[in-house]
């Protein structure tokens, strides 16, 4: 997951950039900052991978703050969003990712994204996170080869097969695990889970893995999108990511 920070004085321009954002499974909106004085100082003290940076804010302004971070080594890359585009020449001086002018455009804020994963992985600290990754594949192997998860149930932990789980959801920060009529609260994160389930888990949204052999129906939706109903008692309906499209066209021979 890519640590992204967003640096935006407008509430609903920040939930609206957050929830672009999150639609690609490889970003993760950890923080949310109004003020320039406030981000600048929180950005001395946490390390994230890249900022969404609003120029014009209250405290300091977006290129104050690139300028300084341009100094130290371990700056986040950068994207500007403004409305205004008088500052684009400073903005790429100052080695900026990209530069998106107001209202943003999905297309606009893919090719961003797309961008910052390449300078991302280019660098040396994302060399040393796969690093780290693959370090710890043989423990997750382990897990994987149980063909069972623990879940709380009670008192105990109680095993479930991976074969009764129809999908998983994650609320308020916890993961559940959904069979046919009841669900159990887990004890891993979505992206933990991704690396010890079997093949037929498939992370479908940020917010969602499903099982795909308990997909009963794939509902076409707006913009090209789709939604899946499942096979559990309630028949959940789950959207599918817009990023996620062409791989389940793949995976359920859809087309």
């Amino acid at each position: 997951m890519i640590k992204t920070m967003i640096v935006e004085d407008e509430k609903l321009a920040r939930d609206e950039l957050k929830f672009l954002i999150e639609e690609d499974p490889d970003f993760e909106v950890l923080y949310e900052i109004a003020d320039g004085k406030k981000a600048f100082e929180f950005l001395q003290k946490n390390k994230i991978d890249l900022l969404f940076l609003d120029i014009q804010i209250p405290g300091k302004s977006g290129i104050e703050i690139a300028r300084i971070l341009k100094q130290q080594k371990t700056a986040p890359y950068i994207i500007f969003t403004t409305a205004y585009d008088e500052y684009a020449v400073e903005a790429f001086r100052l080695s900026a990712v990209d530069y998106l002018l107001k209202p943003i455009s999905d297309q606009r804020l893919e090719e961003s994204l797309e961008r910052a994963k390449k300078e991302i992985k280019k660098s040396p600290d994302f060399n040393q996170q796969l690093e780290n990754l693959f370090a710890n594949l043989n423990s997750s192997k382990q897990k994987e080869c149980l063909n069972k998860i623990a879940v709380m149930e009670k008192d105990y932990y109680l095993m479930l097969n991976f074969e009764d789980i129809y999908y998983f959801s994650t609320k308020e920060k916890k993961v559940w695990a959904h069979c046919h009529k009841k669900s159990y609260m887990t004890q891993f994160q979505l992206k933990e889970l991704e690396k010890m389930l079997p093949e037929q888990f498939f992370r479908i949204h940020k917010s969602y893995i499903v099982n795909l052999r308990h997909i009963k129906a794939v509902i076409p939706w707006f913009k090209g999108k789709y939604q899946v109903l499942m096979e559990d008692f309630s028949e959940h309906k789950i959207p599918v990511s817009r990023l996620r499209v062409d791989q389940i066209n793949k995976l359920l021979n859809l087309k």
